[in-house]
């Protein structure tokens, strides 16, 4: 069985999709605000938005559950939108105009299971996105890791994130505290960064 919390930007509006679910056999609805505890968190949106975006990556940096998936009810959004809610962990969109109960119940228990129910210019749209990421970093130089670092240079950002210090690093990596700096230097400007 799977269980669902509610998020809604209208709360009277999303409790009439519950009550779809409340009514299945396959899904168990919390009470509200125990998103952390769900397999599903629906989100119902009249719109989607930043403000909308930033509670829902809220929401989903709470989840006790590694697995907890988003079905995300709304309006249409713009494409731009599309990898920041996906990366909330939506794995289901459907769209206000064309919804039925059968529908939120069937994306609701599929969400749970880990697969997925978008319309299919959606799907067509993200498959689209992962072409074009693919292809750019295929376009890296050889000896780059993905997203165009080094694998020396990832392992010095690893330390640094970590929390370590300029001699720290250069110990561990049997290097100069210069050759430390000049990584750390050469990245910044690569990257285009003003601090470090």
């Amino acid at each position: 069985m799977t269980t669902v919390s509610l998020y809604a930007d209208d709360l009277s509006d999303g409790a009439r999709f519950l009550r779809t679910l409340s009514e299945s056999p396959e899904a168990r609805v919390l009470p509200l605000k125990r998103h952390a505890e769900a397999d599903v968190v629906m989100v119902v949106a009249t719109r989607v938005d930043d403000a909308l975006l930033l509670e829902m990556e809220k929401v989903a940096g709470r989840a006790e559950n590694p697995r907890q998936r988003m079905v995300l009810i709304s309006d249409p959004m713009r494409e731009s939108q599309l990898s920041r809610v996906v990366g909330c962990g939506v794995v289901s969109i459907l769209p206000r105009a064309s919804i039925t109960p059968h529908l939120i119940v069937r994306a609701v228990v599929a969400s749970g299971k880990g697969e997925a129910v978008m319309p299919k210019r959606v799907v067509r749209r993200l498959l689209e996105e992962a072409r074009e990421f693919h292809q750019s970093v295929r376009r890296v130089p050889l000896g780059f890791a993905d997203g165009g670092l080094t694998d020396r240079e990832v392992e010095v950002l690893r330390m640094f994130a970590d929390g370590h210090d300029t001699g720290y690093v250069a110990i561990r990596l049997r290097l100069s505290e210069r050759t430390i700096k000049k990584i750390v230097q050469d990245l910044t400007k690569r990257l285009g960064l003003r601090n470090w």
